[in-house]
């Protein structure tokens, strides 16, 4: 699962914050807006698109500009972040639409089990990339994060 957090700004949150808010987040539940959790199927469905998203890596000391999306670990996503996202996430939905009920990607590379089939429900996951670009839209004013935890 790929916990996203759109959470409010504030002048207090500094490098140790973004370390380990993914352990402490309970603590800051009133910093919370909206939460999205995408799962790993969707996520790995789209991935190459995510990895052309500027971020920053609250992992590293200083918490660095990166581009692209830490799919084991934790990144922020800032105002700059936004139009990117916002691009990304509305033109899967406009794709997707295009699509079948069932998304099914074959691997090709070797012969596959029914079980190393990625399928999701088309629907599902237009509900959920929309909810993402509303949240990266928010993000666009200048006010919040996006935090993520990934798997």
């Amino acid at each position: 699962m790929h916990d996203f957090y759109l959470i409010k700004k504030t002048e207090t949150q500094d490098e140790e914050f973004f370390q380990y808010f993914w352990r402490d987040k309970e603590q800051y539940i009133d910093l919370i807006v909206e939460y999205i959790g995408l799962e790993d199927n969707l996520v790995e469905y789209i991935f190459d698109s995510l990895t052309w998203i500027p971020c920053r890596n609250p992992s590293l000391p200083g918490m660095p500009q990166d581009i692209g999306f830490n799919n084991i670990g934790v990144t922020l996503f800032e105002e700059h972040s936004a139009p990117c996202l916002i691009s990304i996430f509305t033109a899967w939905c406009d794709l997707l639409k295009n699509g079948p009920e069932e998304i099914l990607k074959m691997i090709y590379y070797h012969d596959y089990s029914e079980d190393e089939l990625l399928r999701f429900d088309r629907d599902y996951a237009i509900a959920k990339f929309e909810k993402m670009s509303s949240i990266s839209k928010q993000l666009s004013e200048g006010n919040y994060y996006i935090y993520h935890m990934g798997i």
